[in-house]
């Protein structure tokens, strides 16, 4: 019989204290990191063993294909990046029983810098883990235990980030009305970093107005597959999202055109770093949507009423031309009526306006915080960290914000109306 509760030995897999599994730099100039660590197995009798191995390995997973779907083999793939192998114990090299006692086995190698970071989203994923495996004969159970290790690139260190040079200015011309200029870091840390922005908004056209701005952070993830394999197809999935959600700021309409509108806010940990890989892409930009009123010009029509109501005077003067009595009573009842028409118009060409979301996106790189220690003072450090930033990462995102990023955030109908979605201020 298999013996189903092997308590006589155990397996465990531990890293390094000081490994961090962060990449600093660019793929193609990073020098990547050192991963090492130990293998112990425990166990209080001899035993017998085929083989003991130690596998590092990042695999790449996608499944691109339509609802209901997914996991159909064509429209998936599974490719793996990088692999490593440690060989502790072969038997047909060494003796084939391993004796009671603790025995480690060390193992450390370098990893290369072009590896993609971690990632996990609702159709792939990239991972790496480490695996241990006791081999066994037959009829007895293999010991094999696994470990998760994640990957991070970071781009910048923190002393960089603050740093003037680091913001980007754009500028551009919304629908030939509004003119707006936008100051916007080039990039900024996953975990806490700030994201400050500085927005002019100038309304080239005397009729249109301001009312409102809405902005957020929007992660572009690209899947897609390669169909190198036989059974495979090309697929494509694109997911927009917004893991901080969206906010809606008025803007007050006595406030001078052109005055600079300070737009801050924070990320955390639920939002995902840039990724640039086979098989799966994370890009982030930041969102603007500009939120306007514009008088309707009804000119033309103005001129119509006025030419009907010219028409309908002429054939009244001729149906009353016997009558000069009538006829008097007839040019000022018109006459009358004309001016009546074109006030009502008027008053239409005041009150009526058009209501217009005009959109502009930013690009936005979100890299990971390099971990190695600053210069910066404890209050510094302190206001760079703030607690609640600490423990996001343990606590899952709000239902609300799977489907943020599906439907546009208002209508023309509600527009006027207030909201948050979330704040990170």
């Amino acid at each position: 019989m298999f013996d189903k509760n092997e308590k006589s030995a155990s397996l465990e897999i531990f890293l390094d204290e000081d490994f961090e599994g962060t990449m600093y730099g660019l793929p193609e100039e990073s020098l990547g990191c050192k991963l090492g660590g130990k293998v112990v197995l425990n166990n209080t009798k001899a035993i017998q063993a085929k083989y003991l191995l130690f596998v590092f390995a990042g695999k790449i997973i996608v499944a691109c294909g339509p609802p209901m779907s997914s996991s159909r083999p064509e429209y998936s793939e599974i490719k793996t990046i990088f692999r490593k192998e440690c060989l502790f114990h072969d038997s047909a090299t060494s003796n084939k029983k391993i004796p009671a006692g603790t025995h480690e086995y060390y193992f450390e190698f370098e990893l290369p810098g072009n590896l993609p970071s971690s990632f996990k989203g609702s159709r792939g994923k990239i991972e790496y883990y480490c695996t241990a495996v006791l081999s066994r004969p037959i009829f007895r159970n293999d010991l094999i235990v696994k470990k998760i290790v994640n990957i991070k690139r970071c781009l910048m260190d923190e002393t960089r980030a603050a740093q003037t040079h680091h913001t980007t200015f754009t500028e551009g011309i919304l629908d030939e009305k509004i003119h707006y200029q936008i100051s916007t870091p080039i990039m900024t840390f996953r975990e806490g970093g700030l994201v400050q922005n500085e927005l002019i908004l100038k309304s080239d056209n005397i009729g249109t107005a301001i009312e409102a701005i809405e902005y957020g952070l929007k992660e572009h993830i690209h899947y897609h597959t390669t169909g190198e394999e036989a059974t495979a197809v090309i697929a494509n999935v694109n997911e927009e999202r917004y893991p901080l959600g969206k906010r809606r700021i008025k803007i007050d309409p006595d406030s001078n055109d052109g005055d600079p509108i300070m737009i801050n806010f924070r990320l955390c940990p639920w939002v995902n770093c840039d990724v640039n890989s086979e098989l799966i892409d994370v890009i982030h930009k930041l969102s603007f949507t500009i939120c306007v009123t514009e008088a309707v010009n009804l000119c033309s029509d103005n001129e119509s009423v006025l030419s009907e109501a010219t028409n309908r005077r002429s054939s009244r003067r001729i149906s009353f031309g016997r009558n000069p009595n009538r006829r008097h009573s007839s040019r000022t009842m018109s006459l009358s009526n004309l001016s009546n028409i074109i006030n009502s118009q008027r008053n239409t060409l005041v009150s009526k306006v058009e209501r217009k979301r005009l959109h502009f996106e930013i690009p936005i790189i979100v890299t990971t915080k390099s971990i190695k220690p600053s210069q910066e003072s404890l209050s510094d450090t302190l206001i760079d960290r703030p607690p609640s930033y600490a423990i996001a990462s343990m606590v899952s995102p709000p239902p609300e914000y799977v489907d943020i990023g599906m439907p546009e955030f208002s209508t023309h109908e509600n527009l006027e109306t207030d909201y948050v979605v979330y704040d990170l201020l």
